[in-house]
């Protein structure tokens, strides 16, 4: 079982989120003692029984729970620094502490015989180095040279954010999706968890673009390209498991240069899709950035260009006038596109454009008047979010 095998049973039992931090052997000794004065052994100031009390029910400290591994135990999942388990509780009955601290003690002896795969253990450090970089909201340009995978990220791939949500999801741990990633594309494909359902994904760019000098105009763009590859790797994963999942995709870059950045902008990217987007499961950087800029809009502003639109009742509140103006401009506003998308007669649509029109005064067949009620329904998403 590794490490983020752990946590997710940790997660199923205590049904609260559980996050994997290191620390230092400092701050772990400061926290045994600090929660060690306060165990239900009775003992204090940090006399050793009552360390030997925290470290099998688990220290109580800060609004927290916490179960720990030392030096020698972490350095067995990969980590230079004691890890900690840390449960956002602590009405955690005593029963249940116990479970926890036997559960991943049982877990770190069972390493003895059967320990990660190097690579595992390689892209579990990546992992927790970005997963710490985001939460500190650090984004430094270059990785570490402590980081052992760093060699191999000088050539260009392209990198792909997982989000894997709900209650009911049946995502698989890293071999599993590792596997299946290598089967679908027939080369090793490096998986990388992050805290939490988080995956980052890094395929080789020639795996996914088409990279011939000749390719034409008629051809698909190296966009266009990214798109079609990414839905595919979502069907890919949605047919192999159940759950929510959101896949977001950046440019080909060298992940030792900048990796960081990128993955900050493909987190901000599966945030601003399912706000703005919600019937749509991969979400391109590039395409957000209207969406981008709506969302920064201070609330009084917003609540102030809806108020001059009138009529908007009629609009925002009625699904079938919604979703033909969402694909009237998903289509570039083009009549006959939309009509056939919809699969109604192009007189139809137009009566539906003319209703709008009458109701609120745009006509979304002008090019103002379209930017008017595009920015309407983009603004009504975020006050609803």
């Amino acid at each position: 079982m590794n490490v983020q095998e752990i946590r997710r049973r940790l997660e199923s039992i205590v049904g609260k989120p559980v996050e994997l931090i290191e620390i230092t052997e400092a701050e772990r000794q400061n926290l045994l003692e600090l929660s060690g004065a306060k165990s239900e052994s009775g003992i204090g100031d940090g006399a050793a029984p009552a360390k030997y009390e925290v470290l099998r029910q688990g220290a109580i400290y800060a609004g927290a729970t916490w179960f720990f591994l030392n030096n020698e135990e972490s350095q067995k999942w990969g980590s230079d620094k004691p890890v900690a388990f840390r449960i956002g509780s602590v009405d955690l009955d005593l029963s249940v502490r116990e479970l926890i601290a036997l559960l991943v003690q049982t877990s770190v002896s069972d390493t003895e015989e059967a320990k990660l795969p190097e690579k595992e253990t390689e892209v579990q450090q990546l992992g927790r180095w970005l997963a710490d970089r985001l939460e500190l909201g650090e984004s430094p340009h270059e990785l570490p040279d402590r980081l052992q995978l760093k060699s191999r990220l000088f050539t260009e791939l392209i990198p792909f954010l997982l989000i894997c949500e709900g209650a009911q999801n049946s995502l698989g741990g890293y071999e599993e999706l590792q596997q299946l990633l290598s089967t679908f594309l027939e080369r090793e494909v490096l998986v990388v968890p992050l805290r939490g359902r988080e995956w980052l994904l890094l395929v080789d760019r020639l795996d996914v673009l088409e990279v011939s000098e000749e390719r034409n105009e008629e051809e698909e763009s190296d966009r266009e390209l990214l798109e079609a590859f990414g839905l595919g790797l979502y069907e890919l994963i949605a047919s192999e498991w159940t759950g929510i999942f959101n896949l977001s995709v950046s440019e080909p870059l060298q992940p030792a240069h900048g990796l960081v950045p990128a993955l900050r902008v493909l987190r901000e990217s599966v945030f601003l899709g399912k706000t703005f987007h919600v019937t749509r499961h991969v979400h391109l950087p590039w395409e957000l950035g209207l969406e981008r800029l709506v969302y920064s809009i201070p609330a009084e502003r917003r609540e102030q260009f809806m108020e001059q639109i009138e009529g908007r009742a009629f609009v925002l509140g009625d699904s079938e006038t919604l979703t033909t103006l969402e694909t009237f401009f998903r289509m570039n506003c083009n009549v006959s596109e939309t009509a056939k998308h919809l699969y109604i007669h192009r007189n139809t649509l137009i009566y539906r454009l003319d209703k709008v029109k009458q109701e609120t005064g745009l006509d979304v067949r002008n090019f103002n008047d379209a930017v008017s009620m595009k920015l309407a329904l983009l603004l009504d998403k975020v006050t609803k979010d």
